[in-house]
Protein backbone atom coordinates (compact mmCIF):
# COMPACT_ATOMS: atom_id res chain seq x y z
CA UNK A 1 0.00 0.00 0.00
CA UNK A 2 1.35 3.42 -0.95
CA UNK A 3 2.08 5.70 1.97
CA UNK A 4 0.74 9.27 2.23
CA UNK A 5 4.35 10.42 2.04
CA UNK A 6 4.88 8.93 -1.39
CA UNK A 7 1.56 10.17 -2.76
CA UNK A 8 2.02 13.69 -1.46
CA UNK A 9 5.56 13.87 -2.75
CA UNK A 10 4.38 12.84 -6.21
CA UNK A 11 1.73 15.53 -6.21
CA UNK A 12 4.32 18.30 -6.53
CA UNK A 13 2.88 19.98 -3.49
CA UNK A 14 5.37 22.84 -3.38
CA UNK A 15 6.61 22.90 -6.98
CA UNK A 16 4.86 26.15 -7.95
CA UNK A 17 5.77 28.15 -4.86
CA UNK A 18 9.12 29.53 -6.06
CA UNK A 19 6.96 31.77 -8.25
CA UNK A 20 5.43 33.36 -5.15
CA UNK A 21 8.94 34.60 -4.42
CA UNK A 22 9.43 35.66 -8.03
CA UNK A 23 6.26 37.71 -7.90
CA UNK A 24 7.41 39.44 -4.72
CA UNK A 25 10.66 40.42 -6.41
CA UNK A 26 8.72 41.82 -9.36
CA UNK A 27 6.37 43.82 -7.17
CA UNK A 28 9.07 45.50 -5.13
CA UNK A 29 11.56 46.08 -7.94
CA UNK A 30 9.20 47.46 -10.57
CA UNK A 31 6.18 49.65 -11.00
CA UNK A 32 3.57 48.59 -8.49
CA UNK A 33 -0.04 48.53 -9.62
CA UNK A 34 -1.70 51.25 -7.52
CA UNK A 35 -5.23 49.84 -7.42
CA UNK A 36 -4.73 46.26 -6.22
CA UNK A 37 -7.65 45.23 -4.06
CA UNK A 38 -6.57 44.78 -0.46
CA UNK A 39 -8.82 41.71 -0.13
CA UNK A 40 -6.93 39.83 -2.88
CA UNK A 41 -3.55 40.65 -1.38
CA UNK A 42 -4.71 39.81 2.14
CA UNK A 43 -6.22 36.52 1.03
CA UNK A 44 -3.03 35.56 -0.79
CA UNK A 45 -0.88 36.31 2.26
CA UNK A 46 -3.22 34.41 4.58
CA UNK A 47 -3.59 31.32 2.40
CA UNK A 48 0.10 31.09 1.66
CA UNK A 49 0.76 31.45 5.38
CA UNK A 50 -1.61 28.54 6.02
CA UNK A 51 0.28 26.38 3.56
CA UNK A 52 3.61 27.27 5.19
CA UNK A 53 2.09 26.28 8.52
CA UNK A 54 0.59 22.95 7.46
CA UNK A 55 3.38 21.61 5.29
CA UNK A 56 5.99 21.45 8.11
CA UNK A 57 3.36 19.88 10.38
CA UNK A 58 2.79 17.20 7.77
CA UNK A 59 6.53 16.55 7.49
CA UNK A 60 6.79 16.02 11.25
CA UNK A 61 3.85 13.62 11.30
CA UNK A 62 5.25 11.78 8.31
CA UNK A 63 8.56 11.34 10.13
CA UNK A 64 6.69 9.91 13.13
CA UNK A 65 4.81 7.53 10.85
CA UNK A 66 7.97 6.33 9.15
CA UNK A 67 9.64 5.81 12.52
CA UNK A 68 6.59 4.13 14.04
CA UNK A 69 4.22 2.88 11.30
CA UNK A 70 1.21 2.40 13.52
CA UNK A 71 -2.39 2.71 12.31
CA UNK A 72 -2.83 5.81 14.47
CA UNK A 73 0.22 7.52 12.97
CA UNK A 74 -0.88 6.49 9.50
CA UNK A 75 -4.26 8.17 10.02
CA UNK A 76 -2.65 11.31 11.43
CA UNK A 77 -0.37 11.50 8.41
CA UNK A 78 -3.28 11.03 6.03
CA UNK A 79 -5.23 13.83 7.70
CA UNK A 80 -2.16 16.08 7.61
CA UNK A 81 -1.69 15.28 3.93
CA UNK A 82 -5.30 16.30 3.24
CA UNK A 83 -4.89 19.56 5.13
CA UNK A 84 -1.65 20.36 3.34
CA UNK A 85 -3.15 19.66 -0.09
CA UNK A 86 -6.17 21.76 0.85
CA UNK A 87 -4.03 24.73 1.93
CA UNK A 88 -1.75 24.32 -1.08
CA UNK A 89 -4.59 24.64 -3.58
CA UNK A 90 -6.25 27.49 -1.72
CA UNK A 91 -2.90 29.28 -1.79
CA UNK A 92 -2.62 28.71 -5.53
CA UNK A 93 -6.18 29.92 -6.04
CA UNK A 94 -5.54 33.09 -4.05
CA UNK A 95 -2.29 33.64 -5.95
CA UNK A 96 -4.17 33.49 -9.26
CA UNK A 97 -6.70 36.00 -7.89
CA UNK A 98 -3.91 38.27 -6.69
CA UNK A 99 -2.28 38.21 -10.12
CA UNK A 100 -5.60 39.05 -11.77
CA UNK A 101 -6.00 42.05 -9.48
CA UNK A 102 -2.44 43.18 -10.10
CA UNK A 103 -3.06 43.19 -13.85
CA UNK A 104 -6.41 44.96 -13.42
CA UNK A 105 -4.79 47.49 -11.11
CA UNK A 106 -2.47 48.72 -13.86
CA UNK A 107 -5.53 49.72 -15.92
CA UNK A 108 -3.56 48.68 -18.98
CA UNK A 109 -6.05 48.34 -21.83
CA UNK A 110 -3.98 45.88 -23.85
CA UNK A 111 -5.66 43.11 -25.83
CA UNK A 112 -2.88 40.45 -25.49
CA UNK A 113 -3.41 40.46 -21.71
CA UNK A 114 -7.01 39.27 -21.96
CA UNK A 115 -6.28 35.57 -22.64
CA UNK A 116 -3.84 35.52 -19.73
CA UNK A 117 -6.38 37.01 -17.31
CA UNK A 118 -9.09 34.62 -18.55
CA UNK A 119 -6.77 31.65 -18.05
CA UNK A 120 -5.92 32.81 -14.54
CA UNK A 121 -9.63 32.96 -13.71
CA UNK A 122 -10.15 29.41 -15.00
CA UNK A 123 -7.14 28.15 -13.07
CA UNK A 124 -8.35 29.83 -9.90
CA UNK A 125 -11.62 27.91 -10.23
CA UNK A 126 -9.70 24.68 -10.81
CA UNK A 127 -7.63 25.12 -7.64
CA UNK A 128 -10.73 25.97 -5.60
CA UNK A 129 -12.51 22.87 -6.85
CA UNK A 130 -9.48 20.68 -6.16
CA UNK A 131 -9.16 22.05 -2.63
CA UNK A 132 -12.75 20.99 -1.95
CA UNK A 133 -12.36 17.65 -3.73
CA UNK A 134 -9.35 16.78 -1.59
CA UNK A 135 -11.55 16.80 1.49
CA UNK A 136 -13.50 13.80 0.18
CA UNK A 137 -10.38 11.67 0.66
CA UNK A 138 -10.90 9.08 3.40
CA UNK A 139 -8.43 6.29 2.66
CA UNK A 140 -4.96 5.99 1.19
CA UNK A 141 -6.56 4.56 -1.94
CA UNK A 142 -8.73 7.69 -2.19
CA UNK A 143 -5.63 9.82 -1.87
CA UNK A 144 -3.87 7.85 -4.57
CA UNK A 145 -6.75 8.27 -7.02
CA UNK A 146 -7.09 11.96 -6.21
CA UNK A 147 -3.38 12.50 -6.77
CA UNK A 148 -3.31 10.63 -10.07
CA UNK A 149 -6.17 12.76 -11.43
CA UNK A 150 -4.61 15.93 -10.05
CA UNK A 151 -1.25 15.28 -11.67
CA UNK A 152 -2.89 14.88 -15.06
CA UNK A 153 -4.79 18.16 -14.82
CA UNK A 154 -2.59 20.51 -12.81
CA UNK A 155 0.36 21.16 -15.20
CA UNK A 156 -1.80 23.37 -17.42
CA UNK A 157 -2.94 25.48 -14.49
CA UNK A 158 0.51 25.79 -12.94
CA UNK A 159 1.74 27.06 -16.31
CA UNK A 160 -0.98 29.70 -16.26
CA UNK A 161 0.50 31.00 -13.03
CA UNK A 162 3.80 31.53 -14.86
CA UNK A 163 1.99 33.32 -17.68
CA UNK A 164 0.17 35.41 -15.08
CA UNK A 165 3.38 36.55 -13.41
CA UNK A 166 4.82 37.62 -16.75
CA UNK A 167 1.49 39.15 -17.76
CA UNK A 168 1.46 41.33 -14.67
CA UNK A 169 4.92 42.65 -15.40
CA UNK A 170 3.98 43.24 -19.03
CA UNK A 171 0.91 45.17 -17.90
CA UNK A 172 3.06 47.52 -15.81
CA UNK A 173 5.23 48.24 -18.84
CA UNK A 174 2.19 48.91 -21.02
CA UNK A 175 0.78 51.31 -18.44
CA UNK A 176 4.11 53.09 -18.03
CA UNK A 177 4.41 53.40 -21.80
CA UNK A 178 0.96 54.95 -22.06
CA UNK A 179 1.64 57.38 -19.22
CA UNK A 180 5.01 58.34 -20.70
CA UNK A 181 3.58 59.19 -24.12
CA UNK A 182 0.77 61.14 -22.47
CA UNK A 183 3.37 63.09 -20.50
CA UNK A 184 5.14 64.05 -23.72
CA UNK A 185 1.86 65.17 -25.30
CA UNK A 186 1.14 67.28 -22.20
CA UNK A 187 4.58 68.83 -22.31
CA UNK A 188 4.44 70.02 -25.95
CA UNK A 189 2.02 72.94 -25.29
CA UNK A 190 4.31 74.18 -22.52
CA UNK A 191 7.35 74.48 -24.79
CA UNK A 192 8.32 77.70 -26.59
CA UNK A 193 6.17 78.47 -29.64
CA UNK A 194 9.29 78.57 -31.77
CA UNK A 195 11.38 75.48 -31.07
CA UNK A 196 15.13 75.38 -31.60
CA UNK A 197 16.17 72.82 -34.20
CA UNK A 198 17.98 70.80 -31.57
CA UNK A 199 14.86 70.59 -29.41
CA UNK A 200 12.70 69.60 -32.38
CA UNK A 201 15.17 66.81 -33.09
CA UNK A 202 15.11 65.65 -29.48
CA UNK A 203 11.30 65.51 -29.45
CA UNK A 204 11.27 63.54 -32.67
CA UNK A 205 13.86 61.22 -31.21
CA UNK A 206 11.56 60.60 -28.25
CA UNK A 207 8.64 59.82 -30.55
CA UNK A 208 10.78 57.43 -32.59
CA UNK A 209 12.12 55.76 -29.45
CA UNK A 210 8.57 55.32 -28.13
CA UNK A 211 7.64 53.44 -31.31
CA UNK A 212 10.65 51.16 -30.87
CA UNK A 213 9.61 50.43 -27.28
CA UNK A 214 6.02 49.80 -28.40
CA UNK A 215 7.30 47.27 -30.94
CA UNK A 216 9.38 45.50 -28.30
CA UNK A 217 6.37 45.28 -25.99
CA UNK A 218 4.22 43.86 -28.79
CA UNK A 219 6.91 41.32 -29.69
CA UNK A 220 7.17 40.19 -26.08
CA UNK A 221 3.40 39.86 -25.91
CA UNK A 222 3.50 37.59 -28.97
CA UNK A 223 5.97 35.42 -27.06
CA UNK A 224 3.40 35.02 -24.30
CA UNK A 225 0.94 33.20 -26.53
CA UNK A 226 -0.69 30.56 -24.33
CA UNK A 227 -1.97 28.46 -27.22
CA UNK A 228 1.44 28.24 -28.86
CA UNK A 229 3.84 28.41 -25.93
CA UNK A 230 2.14 26.55 -23.06
CA UNK A 231 4.28 23.42 -23.14
CA UNK A 232 7.44 25.49 -23.61
CA UNK A 233 6.63 27.19 -20.31
CA UNK A 234 7.83 24.08 -18.48
CA UNK A 235 11.43 24.97 -19.35
CA UNK A 236 13.18 27.36 -16.98
CA UNK A 237 14.57 29.32 -19.94
CA UNK A 238 11.02 30.25 -20.94
CA UNK A 239 10.58 32.25 -17.76
CA UNK A 240 14.08 33.67 -17.41
CA UNK A 241 14.43 34.74 -21.05
CA UNK A 242 11.20 36.71 -20.88
CA UNK A 243 12.18 38.28 -17.58
CA UNK A 244 15.35 39.49 -19.27
CA UNK A 245 13.32 41.04 -22.10
CA UNK A 246 11.02 42.72 -19.57
CA UNK A 247 14.05 44.20 -17.81
CA UNK A 248 15.48 45.40 -21.13
CA UNK A 249 12.26 47.21 -22.00
CA UNK A 250 12.06 48.69 -18.53
CA UNK A 251 15.58 50.10 -18.91
CA UNK A 252 14.65 51.69 -22.25
CA UNK A 253 11.56 53.24 -20.70
CA UNK A 254 13.50 54.75 -17.81
CA UNK A 255 16.04 56.22 -20.21
CA UNK A 256 13.18 57.67 -22.28
CA UNK A 257 11.63 59.22 -19.16
CA UNK A 258 14.95 60.76 -18.12
CA UNK A 259 15.28 62.39 -21.54
CA UNK A 260 11.75 63.73 -21.26
CA UNK A 261 12.46 65.15 -17.81
CA UNK A 262 15.57 66.88 -19.14
CA UNK A 263 13.53 68.60 -21.87
CA UNK A 264 10.91 69.70 -19.36
CA UNK A 265 13.54 70.97 -16.95
CA UNK A 266 15.34 73.05 -19.56
CA UNK A 267 12.60 74.21 -21.91
CA UNK A 268 9.12 74.01 -20.33
CA UNK A 269 7.40 77.32 -19.60
CA UNK A 270 5.15 77.96 -16.63
CA UNK A 271 1.45 78.20 -17.40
Amino acid sequence: MTSPHVILAKSGIHKIFPYFFALSLFIFSGVVAPLVLASAKTDYEYQYGQYRLHYPEYKLLKADYLATPSLDNQQKTLLAAKQTIYSRDLAKASFAWYLMDLVAGTQANYEPLRPIVSSLAASREFYLQESQQSQSVVTQEDLKKFTEAYLKAVPHHDRMIKFGILGHKLATLVRLQTDSKNALDSLIPRLPSTLPATLTARIQELRDSAKIIDAKIDLLAKNLNIAEDEVAADAEIFFTSRVEKLAEIRTLQLDWINRLIDIEKNYAQSN
